[in-house]
């Protein structure tokens, strides 16, 4: 739809209006509408806020934080998990700050610990063996209180001069306790104490309660200590003369404690008045231990208990060294002894256990202790039967098995005769081989062998002809024997007729076996008769 005549001519008038309404625009508003556009053109830049907003930032946390604790809660999460990150991708960073801090630190706790064990050790070494240290474990048990306390009261190579009670923050004197003066300028009078000790001691006192600690520090001196007992609020000052006890400790601490407890109250609203702390006076005097006590006789007689105690003592070591020498000695005997290999071996104070292998050859291990002055009947043995390859317990064994065979031969005969039977010919063959090894075994053996020829007979006929018959039979044996090469002076012939029969009974098998000659063989050392 096409545009009127009429509204053809108004556009342009339009058009004129708006030019002029911005012109009167920018003379009226023109410097505004330029600071809103860089106002516009700041706030989108995020650069130009940040560097605006980094120069007043530092002034405005410092404002929060003395006005509230919230900024400075809402940081802990961020700068705890700073530090994590820190630490887990350069540790060597918080290693190199905090080295010279712990370094110290360690120095001083490692040379204030070793100072205070050397001081225990010293104490306890010097009241080990000493009269005194008895007479005190006797008091402490009879009156029921702890050694060290006891240790406290009578050792007397000490004293604590005076004591006094400073305020941890301030270092003021609040309360003070000395023992009396007994000699010209001993103790520290009141004007030098307020003058000089605390001038120089305060400064020492402020550093130290910076780093509060509930372990006693001491400072040394000329002829004795001080010693500082820390507390929450107050510190415990002790001047010590001579070489205070490790026990001392425990004292301080103690009274330190129960004057905290007391005057808690007077510690909490202290402005400078020490009349507060009048009452503690009595805690403070309480730590005045170690006066001067009356000498002591020197009594020597404990000389002689410790002489006889070592006396005991040196013969408990000698009766050990020789039990120990004596089973030492047995040991190696049955180590080296052939047939005997020991597994085991454990003395006792009231026996001996002794376990391995024997040869049934050889040598008694049990017996063997006699020699060495053991009780063959405090040992006891365990040993399991073997076999040893040594020359000797061989050949050993080869006798006994050659004797064996031969005490087991039977020459048989008929019946009423002393005639040898033609089948008895092999077993003669027989007895004669193993007489022949035995000689040669009891040879290397270094023994005499005698073989006896026992001739029986059955108790079917009388008996003196039986007795007559069975010597017969032995006899006939030994003629044998002789023809085969055997010494005839090794052996020997007894007729036992019917005394010792071998079988005993009236059947056939059993009269047979009667009608026999039988062999024994005994042997001794060459030399022996």
């Amino acid at each position: 739809m096409g545009s009127t005549p009429a509204e053809l001519r108004r556009d342009p008038e339009r058009e004129q209006d708006r030019d002029e309404l911005a012109e009167l625009r920018a003379l009226l508003l023109g410097q505004q509408i330029v600071e809103l556009q860089a106002l516009q053109q700041r706030l989108d830049d995020p650069n130009v806020r940040a560097e605006e907003i980094s120069q007043i930032l530092g002034k405005a946390v410092a404002l929060s934080l003395k006005r509230n604790a919230d900024l400075r809660r809402s940081f802990y999460p961020v700068v705890e998990q700073a530090l994590k990150i820190s630490i887990n991708n350069h540790p060597e960073i918080l290693a190199t700050s905090l080295a010279p801090i712990i370094g110290e630190t360690v120095r001083k706790a490692v040379a204030s610990a070793f100072r205070t064990m050397v001081k225990n050790i010293n104490f306890t070494l010097e009241r080990s063996l000493s009269w005194e240290s008895v007479k005190w474990r006797f008091e402490a048990l009879r009156t029921g209180k702890p050694f060290g306390e006891i240790v406290l009261l009578r050792s007397l190579r000490y004293k604590v001069q005076q004591v006094i009670l400073i305020h941890a923050q301030t270092g003021s004197v609040l309360a003070q306790a000395r023992q009396q003066i007994s000699m010209p300028g001993e103790g520290i009078p009141e004007a030098e104490l307020a003058s000089s000790m605390l001038t120089a001691l305060q400064d020492y006192v402020r550093d130290i309660s910076q780093k509060p600690s509930r372990d006693l520090q001491e400072m040394g001196m000329d002829d004795g200590v001080y010693w500082v007992q820390h507390g929450p609020q107050g510190l415990l000052l002790g001047e010590i003369l001579g070489e205070p006890p490790p026990e001392l400790k425990d004292v301080f601490a103690r009274e330190n404690e129960l004057i905290h407890k007391e005057f808690a109250g007077a510690f909490a609203s202290f402005s400078g008045d020490p009349r507060l702390f009048d009452g503690a006076r009595p805690h403070l005097q309480k730590c005045l231990l170690g006066q001067t006590a009356q000498p002591q006789k020197q009594s020597w007689w404990w000389l002689v208990a410790v002489a006889a105690l070592l006396l005991v003592v040196a013969s408990l070591e000698f009766l050990v060294q020789r039990h120990n020498s004596h089973w030492n000695q047995y040991l190696s005997r049955l180590q080296s002894e052939p047939g005997i290999v020991v597994t085991g071996a454990h003395p006792h104070w009231t026996h001996y256990d002794v376990s391995g292998l024997r040869d049934p050859f050889a040598a008694d291990p049990v017996k063997l202790a006699a020699d060495y002055g053991i009780d063959p009947a405090k040992v006891q043995g365990h040993f399991e039967p073997y076999q040893s390859l040594d020359q000797r317990f061989t050949v050993q064994r080869a006798f006994e098995s050659e004797k064996q065979e031969l005490e087991q031969l039977r020459i048989l005969f008929p019946v009423n005769s002393s005639a040898l039977l033609p089948d008895q010919s092999l077993r003669l063959d027989t007895l004669e081989q193993h007489l022949d090894r035995l000689r040669q075994a009891a040879r290397s053996l270094g023994l005499n062998v005698h073989v006896i020829l026992y001739g029986r007979a059955d108790q079917t006929g009388p008996e003196s002809k039986n007795a007559v018959l069975s010597k017969e039979r032995a006899e006939h044996v030994l003629s044998a024997l002789r023809e085969r090469g055997v010494p005839a002076e090794m052996i020997s012939v007894v007729g036992l007729g019917v005394s010792e029969p071998i079988r005993h009974g009236s059947e056939a098998y059993q009269l047979e076996v009667n009608r026999s000659v039988a062999l024994k063989v005994e042997s001794q050392t060459q030399g022996e008769r």
